[in-house]
Parts: C-alpha cells; sequence; structure tokens
C-alpha cells in the first residue's frame, strides 16, 4: 500500500483511502488499513509521530540526518573539520583556524540539494551575512579533484546506499564543469558504479559507520556521501531519503528486495 498526505494518517499505524499495487500499477482504495509496517519517505520531521513502532527511518534518525551539526557530533572523527555556526561573532572565530589562502565550506546545517552552500577563502567567507535564526556548518575543504581510482578522475561524491546492514547500489556524482557541487540538484552527473568497485578504503568506513548507526537507529535506510582527498575517504553526509532505483539500474532489484525483507522483519519483531 501508498499512503499519502497528512489528512490520510489516522495514528499509530493506520491509514484511510491507500493505493493498492495491483500487479503493475496503483489503483485506488476506499477502505482503512492497519500496516504491519511502515517505510517512511516523507519530507521534513512531521512524521513519523515519535511513539510509532515498526517504522523504516524513524523519527530520530531523520532528526539525525536532517543536521549536519548534529552529524557531525556522532561521526566526526570520519569527516572533514567542522564548526557550529549560529551567528557572525561565531563565523568569523571559527575562520581563524583555517588557513587564509585555502577555500573553506559554509553551508546550512539543513540545507538540502546542495543549496546555500558557499566555498571560499576565510576572507570572503567573513563577509557572508547569515541568515538570521539560521544554523550553519563551517567545513574543511575537501579536494576531490584527483578522482577515485578505477571510477572517477574528477571531483566527485560518492553515494553509498545501505538497507538493513547490506550495501544494494553505490553511485558517482560529478559536478558540472566551473563547480564544485556534485548534487544533481546543482546540474551535476550520476552514475551507478557496481558494488565490486567500492574502494577497500570506502568499505572500511563504511562498517565503521554501520557499527555506530544501525543497531541505534533500527537498521534504517540511508546513503553515507563521501569524497576522497590524497587517497583518504571523508564522509560529506547522511541521508535518509534515497529515491527509488530506476529498472534501468543494476541494483534496482536487490535495493527492493532488501526494503522489503527489512519491512517484513520489522513487522515480526
Amino acid at each position: 500500500f501508498l499512503a499519502s498526505g497528512k489528512k490520510n494518517y489516522l495514528g499509530e499505524l493506520n491509514f484511510k483511502n491507500p493505493l493498492f499495487f495491483y500487479g503493475t500499477t496503483f489503483i485506488t482504495t476506499k477502505k482503512n488499513i492497519c500496516a504491519d509496517a511502515v517505510y517512511d519517505r516523507s519530507g521534513g520531521l512531521s512524521f513519523p509521530p515519535p511513539t510509532m513502532k515498526k517504522i523504516l527511518n524513524n523519527l530520530k534518525f531523520k532528526t539525525l540526518c536532517n543536521n549536519k551539526n548534529s552529524m557531525y557530533v556522532l561521526l566526526g572523527k570520519f569527516m572533514p573539520k567542522s564548526f557550529k555556526i549560529k551567528n557572525q561573532a561565531e563565523l568569523k572565530k571559527a575562520l581563524l583556524k583555517f588557513p587564509a589562502k585555502k577555500v573553506a565550506v559554509l553551508k546550512p546545517a539543513n540545507g538540502l540539494g546542495g543549496k546555500g552552500i558557499i566555498i571560499d577563502i576565510p576572507k570572503n567567507l567573513a563577509q557572508i551575512i547569515l541568515a538570521k535564526k539560521t544554523e550553519y556548518v563551517l567545513q574543511q575543504f575537501v579536494d576531490t579533484s584527483h578522482g577515485i581510482k578505477d571510477i572517477t578522475k574528477e571531483k566527485h561524491d560518492l553515494r553509498i546506499i545501505l538497507i538493513d546492514e547490506k550495501i544494494v547500489m553505490t553511485s558517482v556524482r560529478t559536478p558540472k564543469e566551473g563547480s564544485y557541487l556534485a548534487n544533481v540538484a546543482q546540474g551535476g552527473k550520476i552514475q551507478e558504479i557496481n558494488i565490486k568497485k567500492i574502494p577497500a578504503e570506502a568499505l572500511v568506513l563504511t562498517k565503521k559507520i554501520q557499527k555506530i548507526l544501525d543497531k541505534k537507529y533500527n537498521y534504517p535506510l540511508y546513503s553515507i556521501d563521501l569524497g576522497f582527498e590524497n587517497g583518504k575517504p571523508y564522509v560529506f553526509e547522511l541521508n535518509d531519503q534515497i529515491g527509488f532505483p530506476s529498472e534501468k539500474m543494476n541494483g534496482h532489484k536487490l535495493f527492493i528486495h532488501k526494503l522489503i525483507s527489512s519491512l517484513e522483519k520489522l513487522a515480526n519483531s
């Protein structure tokens, strides 16, 4: 079943007017259902309620993925050096800890799709007027321009997608010419990569992060986005909003099967 819209949520695991997948398409139903388990694909933090059980990607995990400063508190040893910024004074103070002639990264802590990211030298970043009541991250710039061996020779963002402790897909995103941002929303290109090509360093890093996240957040569905500088991987962020893969992608069947088995496990827990 596919349920959409707050008006169709009845509380607990109950929904009304869901769509039902019938063979090859979804059909409209006029009945209420009580779900055995739920995979939440809603944006924002208004859903699911904190008390909802048997849900894949619970509110605690979504809250973590919604704030890059929270990610740094939990996973900072795997990430570029970062500072939480709430006002102009904190920005100027933190910028003193960065080399004057090297670029750094300033971005909203709750930003999506590469929006609001500024990459520049500290002198110029100090002139940025921060939005009121907005939390930022000031971060060490990771130079990924040397690429990843056997995957890409360009600036990049490597995405590793996990469901129920297993890597199900991986892809590499590369920015358009003249840009640092690999986000597809910012003109970047995405290419699926064979899981067997994931560098050993990235696999080791992934396993370390899994040990921290999976049990703590009841084995969510998420991606680890990272980049390589001089052969060393750095985590950029976690992402809980993973788009469903197209049938043209090699990993789409494994993605769907692991999603279903993960829901079955939740339903029977």
